[in-house]
């Protein structure tokens, strides 16, 4: 072998190591470093946790490598922006938050539990001191709907863990997995009781607003886990207790949306005619089980069209962002929206609804939707949409399934136009600019 040709290899060698090492990515996931079961450091100081396990299967389907940066809830958002780590491996949506933050779909559905001490009777001069994290949403929360109580506010989960163990509190604040479907979720700790849920809401996957990419890689692995891979993860952590009843029925945990999307990809490729598609769909679906899963880039909460449970009176300002919902489905990929369902997924159905037409019923709902979608959207856009009412729960709820439209949808008139798009599991509106770069892409 002469030298020029061992040069040549060396530095073939040498450029195909380099490629690889620039194809190489890995991410840096941020997680709290005492927030069991679900992201805590073990006993050999290691990461472990329900969305640790999570993450590593992630990491697997990706093919991205993971390393783990176990952070303290205050400094989570300052990492983030000086680059210390890529990814929040799982918090809760809040509008402050998203305006720096841009979210993937949910893993994991959880609860803000209020426990008090069994010797502690509910009454309205009830006064106790609760325990929780400072500067949480639960601390929030405990002081607009329970002034009457004190709070004692901590610096670490770890401490309300091992103090309630103890029983040195009157009551504390902690978030566990919601119930989901025929399951029963863990029980009190001993000598306490439930006294109230201050929220449910989903921890997901975050990035820093703008890293359209990282948010991307997120996705696409999270497709790629099927549910079976995701009970294993259940089952290890022991997190819900079948129902007597319902021994015939497998093991499902809070946080496999996977399942959803994969029915709902199913459904939408196989089904041709629109008038059968959602008979099928609902056929074969347990909707309790979509509802669980909550909301996500294909599927959209709305409490009602027009009526206004905080007025208690019907509201037509309402109605708008039905039409802003409908037309952000179109203008990405389609998806579903549900009327008569709050953000929890809980079942509100459509009665109010009803009452505020002069036809109070399915009917009269139906008209007032379709003038709606004309007046607004136009009708041609009905050629994308399937309306449907269904019961879930005994109570009336519409299901809009919405394909993807053939051109853009614009809501308004001349300079008042608006355009909106999904993401982030929520109608976001974009500049006449960021439209026009959107709609060159994407028709």
């Amino acid at each position: 072998m002469t030298k020029q040709t061992l040069s040549s290899l060396i530095v073939l060698v040498l450029l195909i190591f380099s490629v690889n090492l620039v194809h190489a990515k890995k991410y840096r996931v941020a997680c709290l470093h005492d927030y069991y079961p679900y992201t805590s450091m073990n006993d050999q100081g290691e990461a472990s946790g329900i969305l640790i396990d999570w993450w590593e299967l992630w990491s697997k389907k990706s093919g991205i490598d993971v390393e783990f940066v176990p952070v303290d809830l205050q400094n989570v958002g300052s990492m983030l922006e000086s680059g210390e780590v890529d990814i929040l491996a799982g918090v809760y949506f809040t509008d402050e938050r998203a305006d720096k933050l841009d979210f993937s779909d949910p893993i994991l559905r959880l609860r803000s539990v209020v426990y008090l001490r069994n010797e502690l009777e509910v009454s309205d001069s009830l006064k106790a001191t609760i325990t929780l994290l400072s500067n949480s949403i639960a601390e929030d929360k405990i002081k607009a709907e329970y002034p009457q109580l004190k709070i004692n506010g901590v610096s670490s989960y770890s401490l309300i863990r091992e103090e309630a163990k103890l029983y040195e509190y009157d009551g504390f604040v902690y978030d566990v997995p919601s119930t989901f479907g025929k399951y029963t979720g863990i029980k009190a700790p001993k000598g306490y009781y439930e006294y109230a849920t201050l929220f449910s809401s989903r921890l997901r996957p975050a990035v820093l607003k703008g890293n359209k990419q990282v948010l991307k890689d997120i996705m696409s692995g999270l497709n790629k886990i099927t549910a079976q891979e995701l009970i294993v993860i259940a089952e290890k952590y022991n997190i819900y207790k079948e129902d007597k009843n319902w021994k015939w029925i497998g093991l499902i945990t809070t946080f496999c949306l996977t399942v959803v999307l994969i029915v709902l990809l199913v459904y939408m490729g196989k089904q041709k005619k629109k008038n059968q598609r959602l008979v099928e769909f609902e056929s074969n679906t347990d909707w309790q089980v979509i509802l669980d899963k909550g909301e996500n880039d294909l599927i959209e909460f709305k409490s009602s069209m027009r009526w206004d449970y905080r007025q208690e009176k019907p509201n037509k300002a309402l109605e708008m962002v039905i039409v802003k919902t409908i037309s952000a489905f179109l203008n990405t990929e389609g998806g579903m929206l549900f009327i008569g369902v709050d953000d929890d997924g809980n079942t509100l159905g459509l009665e109010p609804d009803y009452n505020s037409y002069s036809k109070k019923s399915r009917d009269g709902f139906l008209l007032g939707l379709t003038n709606l979608i004309n007046q607004h959207l136009g009708k041609r856009i009905h050629q994308f949409l399937n309306i449907n009412i269904i019961s879930i729960n005994e109570k009336d709820v519409c299901i809009v399934n919405i394909d993807k439209g053939d051109k853009p949808v614009f809501i308004g008139k001349s300079d008042k136009e608006e355009f909106y798009i999904r993401t982030s599991a929520s109608s976001q509106p974009l500049s006449m600019r960021e439209a026009y770069e959107y709609i060159q892409s994407h028709w």
